[in-house]
């Protein structure tokens, strides 16, 4: 028997992901809104890894 005060933490490792869908209710609570030109990029690129797309936006900004 543990004496530990520390919980054991047995979820999946999937379940503290931020989906898409998870994102967006954060948003809607914090009130904030994608530009239309951000939603367009989203969308034109929702089927590359994230390190593409975080090279394609430092690209665009630069």
């Amino acid at each position: 028997m543990s004496t530990s005060n520390t919980p054991q933490l047995t979820r999946d490792a999937k379940t503290g992901r931020l989906t898409q869908a998870r994102a967006e209710k954060i948003s809607a609570v914090e009130r904030m809104v994608l530009s239309p030109r951000m939603r367009k990029i989203l969308a034109l690129t929702k089927d590359q890894p994230a390190e593409e797309r975080r090279a394609q936006f430092a690209r665009k900004s630069a």
